[in-house]
């Protein structure tokens, strides 16, 4: 096998970890449990819509020559979208750090404020590690370890499906609401848009560092196209998982879980111990496939914001690793109380509905115009994210409490990233 044919092969799996999140595990299927066939075919296409707006932003830095944080500087003349979209990298992986360590050691640490930092700090150890030692294999390690994760995935969902005794009537009442019809609604939209926005990862720069790595002998489209597809396949086996995972209760519990919305996939998570505690080893599967599925979100995002800080900071690769993990383990200590861990959560869905949009600046902004139909594409995507981000927005602020504070955080990530370019360095040469 050829180098290209290999590096193509990684990084189809590393777009797929990328894309695949811990989130996708647990609330995937609880979208399509709740929305049926009606949801799922909608989900489709919106899904279709993003990955295509993934590929052009990957091939957009393909054809420029420049690297993707020079495109704000040199050609964009919007360096503060960049310094944005750093900024909700930051706070993500203060956050989610320590849910992808909990995913495989909450049994012996427990999921409190001490717990959640030890667990950050063994994390982000282990993505220091990486992103120094590795150096120039750095990518390829990013890129098997999404491949284990998709083994890990279907091994856990074939051990599921062999192990948890049929129940009729409750994998009946299940497979109903799959294959369920229904009417389209304002709510379903907003839902599948939602989920297609976080299957896809757009808004942390991930296709703009893609395209800076490829060049025009690797193919785009292939690469991101089936990197997505595989991700929507994980979603599927993931459903699988929580439908038999669900069974050793009752109906009920299904539907406390399906309509509990976030809220209802984190409690099923936190139960899981106590619902598959006759069996051991598929609890231990699913903690490991949750752990790879942080592993590779966390590594590829890792691996943007140090590029971000190299670039602008001019430094070597080791001591922008290491300011990327300060920062964000010095954030990580202020939010490891799982109250202020959440508002932070909230903030980073928040704002990453409008870096989203940051980063598909540089497909419209750059020399040669857009073709009419991308610009269609282009401009249904911004519409789902400003939609989408006003949405989270109101959503937040009648929270009330501590997520007004969520509002406020990403309202200042979001008007500087509009604003504040007279106040970040511009470098033009």
């Amino acid at each position: 096998m050829d180098e290209i044919k290999k590096w193509t092969i990684y990084l189809i799996f590393l777009v797929a970890g990328f894309a695949t999140g811990i989130g996708s595990i647990g609330l995937f299927p609880q979208f399509w449990l709740q929305y049926g066939i009606t949801g799922m075919a909608i989900y489709v296409v919106f899904l279709a819509i993003l990955t295509y707006v993934a590929i052009l932003e990957a091939e957009t830095v393909m054809k420029s020559g420049y690297y993707f944080v020079e495109l704000y500087n040199k050609i964009s003349r919007r360096p503060a979208m960049m310094m944005s979209i750093f900024v909700v990298i930051v706070m993500f992986l203060s956050y989610y750090t320590a849910n992808t360590m909990l995913s495989i050691l909450s049994p012996v640490l427990g999921t409190g404020t001490i717990s959640r930092l030890v667990a950050k700090i063994i994390m982000f150890a282990l993505i220091f590690l990486i992103l120094t030692r590795a150096k120039e294999k750095t990518f390829a390690i990013m890129a098997l370890g999404s491949v284990f994760f998709v083994v890990a995935v279907f091994i856990t969902t074939v051990a599921f499906k062999t192990q948890i005794p049929e129940n009729a009537a409750f994998l009946g009442m299940a497979k109903h609401m799959l294959v369920a019809s229904h009417g389209i609604s304002l709510a379903m939209i907003k839902a599948a848009a939602e989920r297609a926005i976080y299957g896809v990862g757009l808004g942390m720069a991930f296709y703009l560092m893609l395209g800076s790595f490829i060049n025009e002998r690797f193919n785009a489209k292939v690469i991101i196209g089936t990197g997505i597809l595989i991700q929507l396949l994980i979603g599927v086996m993931s459903t699988i998982v929580v439908v038999y995972a669900i069974a050793p209760t009752t109906p009920d519990r299904l539907l406390e879980y399906v309509y509990g919305g976030e809220e209802g996939a984190i409690a099923l998570m936190g139960e899981l111990p106590e619902i598959l505690s006759d069996y051991p080893t598929l609890l231990a599967l699913i903690g490991l496939s949750a752990f790879f599925a942080g592993v590779t979100s966390l590594l590829p995002t890792s691996e943007v914001g140090l590029q971000i800080i190299e670039s602008i900071m001019g430094v070597g690769r080791t001591k922008a690793a290491t300011y990327l993990i300060g920062v964000s383990l010095l954030i990580g200590i202020f939010d490891s109380p799982p109250t202020i861990a959440d508002m932070v959560l909230k903030a980073v869905v928040v704002a990453t509905f409008f870096t989203a949009i940051y980063e598909l600046y540089p497909v419209i902004s750059s020399r040669k115009k857009p073709s009419a139909p991308v610009m269609a594409v282009v401009g249904i995507a911004a519409l789902l994210f400003i939609i989408g981000g006003l949405y989270a927005f109101f959503a937040v602020f009648k929270a009330g409490g501590v997520y007004i504070a969520s509002g406020i955080l990403a309202a200042i990530i979001v008007l500087f990233g509009l604003f504040g370019d007279s106040i970040v360095p511009q470098k033009t040469v």
